[in-house]
């Protein structure tokens, strides 16, 4: 008989096996096992890679979990659920924190006290380079 851990190992390993970069990956595995809390591991990804790397990692183990997991997996696929949706409700907020392109500019230090939709980051990327 197997044992639960050896199951949950061996999951981890099927769903996050290849993902690049190797950093991401490593925190990706600690979460998944239960060692890293989802927000933390989040905010470690994100320094590690920056928030277009951490999706795409956070994408593929999604896709993996939802067409590889076995019955088995249960407690891995709800962790990879969770890392998901802790992104979602908090990765662009921690991304803003850590884009240079945020930090407030003393003639313009609205701009990083209100989150912009990509239409007013557009124009106003526009309008700096008239």
């Amino acid at each position: 008989m197997t044992s639960r851990t050896g199951l949950e190992a061996e999951a981890v390993s099927r769903l996050t096996d290849g993902l690049q970069p190797a950093a991401i990956r490593a925190i990706l595995v600690q979460c998944l096992i239960g060692e890293t809390a989802p927000s933390t591991a989040v905010a470690r990804m994100l320094a590690a890679g920056g928030a277009s790397t951490v999706r795409a990692v956070i994408d593929s183990v999604t896709h993996r979990a939802a067409t590889m997991s076995r019955a088995s997996d249960r407690l891995v696929q709800d962790r990879v659920d969770e890392l998901t949706h802790v992104f979602i409700e908090s990765g662009a907020e921690l991304a803003d924190v850590m884009d240079p392109s945020q930090i407030v500019q003393e003639d313009h230090p609205q701009r990083a006290r209100a989150p912009r939709s990509h239409e007013l980051s557009d124009r106003d990327e526009l309008r700096a380079s008239e």
